[in-house]
């Protein structure tokens, strides 16, 4: 079950330095599965209008990453819990 969840976990370091020099394209919100959010991030981005704005959306994400991957990974942790020690029925 460890290694499992050791396999699927985010790392805080690696979320930031995707926040810092690739935040503006939303690389840090794919990696810690806000996938929505991202893809509205990198479409911004991509009309020279938006670009600022996602700008500060990605300084603001900054202070936000660490629980973002929080987040992350306790949701794998109760995923990996949840198959482990409650497997889903299957009929026979």
């Amino acid at each position: 079950m460890l290694i499992r969840y050791e396999a699927n976990k985010r790392s805080l370091g690696v979320a930031v330095v995707f926040c810092f020099f690739f935040g503006f394209l939303g690389l840090h919100r794919f990696y810690v599965g806000k996938r929505n959010s991202a893809i509205a991030m990198l479409i911004l981005s991509l009309i020279a209008v938006g670009l600022p704005v996602t700008i500060v959306w990605s300084i603001v994400d900054l202070f936000l990453i660490g629980g973002m991957v929080c987040t992350y990974n306790n949701d794998i942790a109760d995923k990996i819990e949840q198959h482990y020690y409650h497997p889903p029925v299957t009929s026979v």
